[in-house]
């Protein structure tokens, strides 16, 4: 019994090497926590690292981070991976992490902790020359990553989780075994470790989805659910990886100088080709897709596919996407300006870009008789994204502005005036974005607050002969986005 469970973790791990091209003698740096995991990988590689019948042998290094965040347990951590190194004969580096928990913040502490370990370890296998890194992911972890992304909505990218190589330096010899597998080696080769108590936590999601949710699933609807989402998720990588080279294709030949997208055609191609081209382009001209969602990618499929000239859309990370005459191009966007200081002339035809609001206009003037519209059918109605205005009634010209304080309106329908910040604060508008929030002004009269109110200046009547329509076109990231619903 304790010689298969021995053999079958120990023939996975050597798999798992056999794609790697390893010289002999090469280094391999493991990432050691001192968890159950990691213990268990640095004992497999250790004991086949001698090498063997088609198999090189290979030299280990240790690699162990103490992020300072559970106070004397994470030093015992530290301790227990000195002993075990030592008893083995195996090379250790340690580092301390400073001030991960001090930031005001702490929503963010386990993405944080997490870049810091990796970080850590690329800069520790550059330093000792280890061409790969070995973290100690499993079968049962690469589930709960299929799931929890699920459940956050990902597409095929997104599900295809993690491979036993890469991305980096990074490989996994333990992912196709689970866990009780990996418990069972331990014990058979009589090796302890330490437990993480924060892996017990119920306030972290993926704890819960492992303790709670895949449990009861097993349990009640999907015996041996944990093998089975690790299947999708090869399959989904599988066909991420035909659907990306394809990707790639298309985007070589739609690329231009500059890194301009040609969108001759865009709107006739295959969505799936779509999805994975716009995210290939992301990936060139951002140098990576973090927290590039597929909202965001469907937002820009809809731009690239229906938007005219000169509209913007802004992206995460402080970019944009801007559209030009049959092109498209991500560049970093302009600092937005401060309120008291953003004055935007808006032109009579065309698109204005407003880019300290976040929005972009587009105007359009007709004749009152080519227009079709006329009367009090056709005046706009407050909480529309798109509001008509008599042309010669504006002789002053248009502007879009921030909000200033003392700013009144006079709304339609109504008799008097409102404070606009009143307005504000009814619309549930965060106050962070009160300052920057678009407001249509001619001269002193402030005409129109896109997604809110609409003044009685300016009207459309029977006496109208020039109509101008003006329709306002949020980027993407905007808070308080119901305002946006037409």
């Amino acid at each position: 019994m304790k010689r298969g469970v021995i053999d079958r973790v120990e023939r996975a791990v050597s798999a798992a090497l056999m794609d790697l091209a390893l010289k002999p003698g090469e280094r391999i740096l493991i990432g050691l926590s001192g968890g159950a995991d990691s213990v268990a990988l640095t004992h497999a590689l250790n004991r086949t690292s001698a090498g063997g019948r088609r198999r090189p042998g290979y030299t280990l290094t240790a690699a162990h981070l103490n992020h300072r965040l559970r106070g004397e347990e994470s030093d015992r951590d530290e301790r227990f991976v000195r002993e075990l190194c030592a008893r083995l004969q195996i090379e250790l580096v340690i580092e301390r992490a400073e001030n991960l928990a001090d930031w005001p913040n702490l929503s963010n502490l386990e993405e944080r902790a997490r870049d810091a370990r990796y970080a850590f370890l690329n800069r520790t296998a550059e330093r000792v020359g280890a061409r790969y890194i070995a973290v100690a992911h499993h079968q049962d972890d690469q589930a709960e990553t299929v799931m929890l992304r699920l459940l956050r909505g990902s597409g095929v990218a997104g599900l295809g989780a993690m491979d036993i190589i890469g991305p980096g330096r990074i490989v996994r010899p333990l992912l196709a075994l689970r866990r009780a597998e990996i418990l069972a080696y331990l014990q058979a080769i009589c090796a302890s470790y330490v437990s993480d108590s924060s892996n017990d936590s119920p306030m972290h999601l993926r704890n819960r989805v492992r303790h709670e949710l895949m449990p009861m699933l097993e349990r009640d609807y999907a015996p041996r659910l944990g093998p089975r989402l690790a299947g999708f998720a090869r399959e989904m990588r599988e066909l991420d990886d035909y659907i990306s080279s394809e990707g790639r294709r298309e985007l070589e030949r739609r690329l231009r100088d500059g890194g301009r997208l040609d969108l001759a055609g865009f709107g006739g191609l295959h969505p799936a080709l779509t999805g994975t081209l716009i995210r290939q382009w992301l990936r060139t001209s951002r140098g990576d897709l973090r927290r590039v969602y597929r909202g965001e990618i469907e937002r820009i499929a809809s731009l690239c596919t229906v938007a005219a000239p000169g509209a913007t859309l802004h992206l995460a990370g402080g970019w944009r996407l801007r559209l030009g005459y049959g092109c498209a191009m991500i560049e970093r966007a302009p600092a937005r300006t401060a309120a008291s200081q953003f004055a935007v002339e808006l032109a009579r035809e065309g698109v204005t870009e407003v880019d300290a609001a976040g929005f972009a206009f587009v105007a359009r003037l007709w004749n009152r008789g080519d227009a079709g519209v006329g009367g009090e059918l056709e005046t706009p109605r407050a909480g529309q994204m798109e509001a008509l205005f008599d042309a010669g009634r504006m002789e002053a010209g248009l502007v879009v502005r921030g909000y200033r304080p003392g700013d009144r309106v006079r709304p339609f329908g109504m008799t008097g005036t409102r404070k606009v910040h009143d307005v504000l604060v009814d619309q549930k508008l965060a106050r962070e974005r009160r300052a920057t929030w678009p407001m249509v002004a001619c001269g002193s009269e402030i005409l129109w607050i896109p997604g809110m109110v609409r003044s009685r200046v300016a009207l459309v009547s029977e006496a109208t002969e020039r109509v101008l329509r003006l329709t306002a076109k949020p980027c993407a990231n905007l808070e308080n986005s119901a305002l946006l619903r037409n």
